[in-house]
């Protein structure tokens, strides 16, 4: 597929932003307006807060690609959000580029997976388990996206929604290497032109989608809902008191499991192992105060359980890549996209 042609047949299809037309994404935010709000615009994208129940509001960049095409980075904390009415009709690809994400009905997405679903899976609550879930969300209308999708790429775009979603309407898919390799690099964005970027990245993978036959599935290994909810007790002991030491042993007691299971499970259903999770919670944490606050590092070190603040810094270091005072002060400058940089490492 040639750069220049797919740039030709865009310009056609390309909203002017000054029409009275909604996008995708802004009917869902109208639906939604106590939990969605815009803080920024510059021209490509526009930046809303996500409100999430009892903790600080996620961010979300969204990129209109082409009519009724939306791509949104998401960057969510810990917590539950809930939308106040239902998504319009539409088909989503999401892509978890660390983190995990879970709705009610059962279905969860972790790291380095695929989920596509059409609008008989509603989103009213969703959580975030994990301290920070980061990926994206290609939406695509029914009516105005398909079009586009169909004939820029000259598929049968219902057929592949239908292939794609199954008779339940949602699949989760483990990307291969390749694709894989085409998913991480929506992060790498041109900031000289990255509207025009990422159009061609999202047509890119549409088309690879619909050039493979059959995409690989995530093997079944669901954990029952009870389990899940023992295993999320003892993740909320995990996120707390995060000044003083906690034993893993006491966590799996609260959690009515043995260690062993616990610390199994555990890493099954999250994706992290226990005490990993603890550590990238006193990091979140970290974070955060280095950012709203003028503690001394030293301080904030012995706030989130570190009495040496050289361990502290190296430990904060191996999650973000980056030093505490650099941290804070590339933060406190506001020259840090927040979906871009500082995504934690395991």
């Amino acid at each position: 597929m040639q750069e220049k042609m797919i740039r030709q047949s865009a310009r056609l299809l390309i909203r002017d932003r000054r029409s009275e037309a909604m996008t995708v994404f802004d009917i869902l935010a109208r639906r939604n307006a106590d939990k969605l709000r815009a803080v920024r615009a510059d021209g490509a994208s526009i930046r809303y807060h996500l409100r999430m129940d009892g903790s600080e509001a996620g961010v979300i960049d969204v990129f209109e690609l082409f009519n009724g095409v939306s791509l949104a980075f998401n960057s969510i904390p810990q917590g539950t959000a809930s939308w106040d009415d239902i998504e319009p009709l539409e088909l989503q690809i999401d892509w978890c580029l660390r983190g995990r994400f879970q709705l009610d009905d059962g279905i969860r997405l972790g790291d380095g997976e695929l989920a596509v679903h059409d609008e008989r899976i509603r989103k009213r609550s969703m959580r975030f388990p994990a301290p920070l879930y980061t990926g994206f969300t290609i939406r695509i209308s029914r009516s105005e996206g398909a079009e586009v999708l169909s004939r820029l790429l000259s598929l049968d775009f219902d057929a592949l929604a239908q292939r794609l979603t199954g008779s339940s309407g949602c699949k989760i898919y483990a990307p291969d290497p390749s694709m894989k390799a085409l998913l991480e690099s929506f992060w790498d964005i041109d900031e000289r032109e990255p509207l025009m970027r990422l159009r061609l990245k999202a047509l890119e993978l549409i088309s690879l989608v619909n050039a493979t036959p059959r995409l690989a599935p995530r093997a079944e290994d669901y954990l029952q809902r009870s389990t899940i909810e023992s295993l999320e007790r003892g993740m909320r002991l995990l996120g707390s008191n995060l000044e003083q030491n906690v034993a893993v042993a006491d966590v799996a007691e609260a959690s009515c499991m043995g260690i062993s299971a616990f610390k199994e499970k555990f890493t099954k259903a999250f994706g992290i192992a226990p005490m990993a999770y603890r550590r990238q919670c006193r990091m979140g944490r970290a974070a955060q105060l280095l950012v709203a606050t003028d503690k001394n590092i030293s301080d904030i070190a012995l706030s989130v359980g570190y009495r040496n603040p050289s361990k502290f810094s190296a430990a904060f270091a191996a999650t973000f890549g980056r030093s505490p005072s650099w941290y804070r002060a590339a933060n406190s400058s506001g020259s840090v996209n927040l979906v871009n940089a500082f995504q934690p490492r395991e």
